[in-house]
């Protein structure tokens, strides 16, 4: 998924409001990825992308260039999903909240193993320490290289390629304990570059 363009940018910089909703909408359907790929299922995206996008709207004025848009927002991102993630902390603790919706298509069978395994794949993910997850989440299952997600990090390259490494170790460790056979082994390791 790239990144829109960095003009959207710009020309919300230049502090019209047509164009600041362009940005909102150019951005959400990443804000929106983020927010679902690292919340987790307790984490309600929608809500969090829309407290992200509003906190850009009111703060944009901050940005000093385009270019360090994207980092910025991603930065955003990650405190909007933190502040969420300690909430539901609290709610799970609630009874009858449900943490996922059902696929009703599905046999109940099928259900009930796309369940276990979705369940399987968030406590790995949850089993990772922050850093590891974002930086695992955004080459993962966002498909960016290396040198993007160091950009919207704002780290090494290096220090990107290690923690993911650390973060792919950690999570094939969990899956492997808690549910052997449920995920297929590796057929090969993508290269960060």
């Amino acid at each position: 998924m790239s990144n829109p363009s960095p003009e959207l940018v710009d020309a919300a910089l230049r502090g019209d409001d047509g164009d600041l909703d362009d940005l909102a909408r150019a951005w959400l359907p990443h804000v929106y990825a983020w927010c679902h790929r690292l919340g987790g299922p307790t984490v309600d995206a929608e809500d969090a992308a829309h407290e992200v996008l509003i906190i850009m709207c009111r703060r944009i004025h901050k940005v000093n260039s385009p270019g360090q848009f994207p980092s910025w927002l991603f930065g955003i991102t990650r405190r909007v999903i933190a502040n969420h993630r300690r909430k539901a902390w609290v709610r799970r603790w609630v009874p009858g909240a449900s943490r996922e919706r059902e696929d009703t298509s599905w046999s109940p069978l099928r259900t009930a193993e796309a369940r276990q395994t979705a369940e399987s794949v968030w406590q790995a993910l949850d089993a990772l320490p922050e850093s590891q997850r974002e930086v695992l989440v955004l080459i993962e299952l966002e498909e960016r290289n290396g040198t993007e997600v160091a950009e919207l990090l704002d780290l090494p390259l290096g220090t990107v390629k290690s923690r993911l490494r650390a973060a792919r170790r950690r999570f094939r460790q969990v899956i492997e304990r808690d549910c052997a056979g449920l995920l297929p082994a590796p057929t090969s390791s993508v290269e960060v570059g």
